[in-house]
């Protein structure tokens, strides 16, 4: 099987080949693996066809998030082909792994975006490739292969016009393929003579149309989007060329699909360019959505700042105008980036602002409110909000950050893992999650090195490694914060603590750092090392209270006092609202898990002290408040906070 190939010169003589190794019995892989739009999808529909002429039964078989029930197990002389195998999930790909090594009279036909797919999907290719069966790369047609193409559609040799046009395609077999459709369909080809020729300027409708659609769909895709982007620029008229994909609305849009697909750089030019079409509009309405998105996306980018400036001008134009009906919009906003920028105190702050019901509130604004929750410790009541928001009809990277962390406090780094390789088993949602919150890859890097999975760590570092470019320091510290776990470096854990702009993310390094500090001590190198870990455990307590992260504070706090630190000199300074009473906060925290009908020992686990501290805090409760038993506490309390603001969520 030839090494490169292109969907257009197909080495049929390796798929005869490959159905004659089934026929015995023995069984056969094809492995097609290209980027995308190289014709992986024509490949496997040439395959299927030849397999049927050779008298074998065939079937297609979709990827998906479930595994797939039939394998074709227990048929004679059949064809499988599963195209886009690089969205298969860990288990999927693990069960593909097994039968397709297995002999049996089944050639299976397999295509798949190069290098893309989780630790398993990789692994099922390796194993491919060393059995010996047949694995080839796809690539672009060529010129020849162009005009062979031209010449097979329009049983005509293309003009030199024609040819040039259909070359600015790039070898994109779906892109020639609609461009010839839209061109015979519209006349803007005379056969005369066996010779195909132009006779109009310009683009068919249908294809201009085909063309915005995917630039909007597949921008993330740089082969397709410089194909469609060229191929446009070079068949419009030049006074029609500026028209196409201008309006702020579509430009913003564009910006969205290419940040979050990783696309970094362009994504927030686009988001600036979006900006200053928008001011040449009179229709507010149109001016104000294109503002939202591209504050939000400034946001997530770090541009505070110029976050700042765009939702200051719609405030103001809001109280100039009187329109209410853009409150929502820009809380949702507003707050999106308080949160980034660890402002999550001011965040919730802005969405409490709209005094409204829960029910009301938006996705982002809802992903405020469940992760203020999680950072006092208010596991139950950040879960509620995460369910909100997936009825909310949010996307699931908003408030996948929240869900993930909820997973690791409730049930542990080994949750987190399988949650990972088996619901965000591929590169393209983990890159969005990426994208959305990048400090989410060292935490997975943590997770998974917590359960001995380094493949996993691996994979989460060169998904992060690969969205670092320009000036996204948020990113780079991300990046250098998942390779400093990965290689226990404390130097890199350092560099990201400098890089980060939030206390809470500066924080998690350095308590990354007494790790490693620690696990030095563990060897034996003491007591230096350990007055090392505990200044370093000092600093991580210091930036926890700033944060306002009251479970992550009671966290090292307790770790402190596991090595003989009972004196910190950092206090908790996350405002607390209205209390319940006289009692302290930690009281008040263990009061509120009661409520939500903890036991002692799971409030223990929450609060990282013993089963025995719970019951003695709750002795004294009981004094303060005056209430002789766990349900009667719970009620008062709950009536309490039915009419009292709670501290953060």
């Amino acid at each position: 099987m030839r090494e490169e190939q292109t969907s257009w010169d197909l080495d049929r003589a390796s798929v005869i080949s490959a159905l004659h190794a089934a026929r015995s019995g023995k069984g056969a892989v094809l492995l097609y693996e290209g980027t995308p739009q190289t014709g992986k999808t024509w490949v496997l529909d040439e395959v299927l066809r030849l397999a049927s002429d050779a008298g074998f039964a065939t079937t297609r078989l979709s990827v998906d998030e479930e595994p797939v029930a039939d394998m074709a197990a227990g048929r004679d002389l059949t064809a499988v082909a599963i195209d886009d195998v690089h969205r298969a999930s860990p288990v999927l790909a693990r069960r593909l792994q097994a039968v397709v090594t297995a002999e049996r009279p089944i050639l299976w036909v397999l295509a798949r975006e190069s290098g893309v797919g989780c630790p398993a999907v990789e692994r099922l290719c390796q194993a491919i490739r060393s059995r010996g069966s047949g694995s080839s790369k796809l690539v672009p047609w060529t010129e020849d292969e162009t005009a062979g193409y031209l010449a097979h559609r329009l049983h005509a040799s293309p003009d030199a016009a024609l040819t040039r046009l259909a070359d600015t395609a790039d070898g994109n077999p779906a892109l020639l393929e609609a461009l010839v459709d839209g061109l015979s369909q519209e006349d803007f080809i005379e056969v005369k003579d066996g010779c195909a020729r132009l006779v109009r300027s310009g683009l068919p409708d249908s294809v201009l149309s085909l063309v915005r659609e995917r630039l909007m769909r597949l921008c993330r895709e740089q082969l397709v989007r410089d194909a469609i982007t060229e191929l446009t620029g070079a068949a419009l008229p030049a006074e029609n060329r500026v028209s196409i994909a201008r309006e702020p609305q579509e430009t913003v849009i564009r910006a969205t699909k290419a940040w979050y697909s990783g696309d970094l750089s362009r994504g927030l030019r686009l988001a600036q360019q979006a900006m200053a079409e928008s001011r040449r509009l009179t229709d507010d309405g149109v001016t104000a959505d294109v503002e939202f998105a591209a504050a939000v996306l400034f946001a997530d980018a770090a541009r505070f700042g110029q976050c700042d400036e765009v939702l200051a001008a719609v405030r103001e134009r809001m109280s100039r105008t009187g329109r209410t009906e853009w409150e929502r919009q820009w809380s949702a906003a507003k707050a999106h980036c308080l949160m980034k920028a660890g402002r999550l105190s001011d965040a919730v702050s802005v969405v409490k602002g709209r005094a409204v019901a829960v029910t009301e509130l938006s996705s982002p604004e809802l992903v405020v409110l469940a992760l203020a929750a999680l950072r006092d410790g208010d596991i139950a009541k950040s879960a509620r909000h995460v369910h909100r928001c997936k009825l909310a009809g949010g996307h699931p990277a908003e408030y996948d950050w929240v869900a993930l962390q909820l997973a690791e406090a409730q049930y542990g780094p080994e949750h987190v893992v399988s949650l990972v390789t088996e619901t965000y088993g591929t590169d393209l949602r983990l890159r969005e999650l990426l994208v959305h919150e990048p400090v989410a890859a060292p935490f997975l890097v943590r997770a998974a090195l917590r359960c001995d999975d380094r493949a996993t760590a691996r994979w989460m570092c060169r998904l992060i490694s690969d969205l670092v470019e320009g000036d996204f320091p948020v990113f780079r510290a991300a990046e250098v914060h998942a390779r400093g776990l990965l290689q226990q470096n404390a130097e890199l854990l350092s560099q990201a603590r400098r890089l980060y702009p939030d206390s809470w993310s500066r924080a998690q390094a350095v308590e990354d750092v007494a790790d490693i500090a620690s696990d030095a001590a563990g060897a034996g190198h003491f007591p230096r090392v350990r007055m090392r870990m505990a200044s370093t455990l000092q600093e991580a307590l210091s930036l926890y209270s700033e944060a306002a992260a009251a479970r992550d504070f009671a966290r090292v706090r307790s770790r402190l006092r596991s090595v003989g630190v009972y004196d910190t000199y950092a206090r908790f300074s996350g405002e607390s609202g209205a209390v319940f009473g006289d009692l302290t906060d930690q009281q008040e925290h263990i009061v509120r898990l009661v409520a939500d009908g903890l036991t002692n020992q799971q409030i223990a686990d929450q609060t990282f002290v013993t089963s025995h501290t719970v019951n003695f805090h709750l002795r004294r409760i009981f004094r303060k408040i005056g209430v002789n038993s766990r349900v009667e506490l719970a009620a008062m309390y709950k009536s309490w906070a039915s009419s009292s603001l709670p501290r953060s969520g």
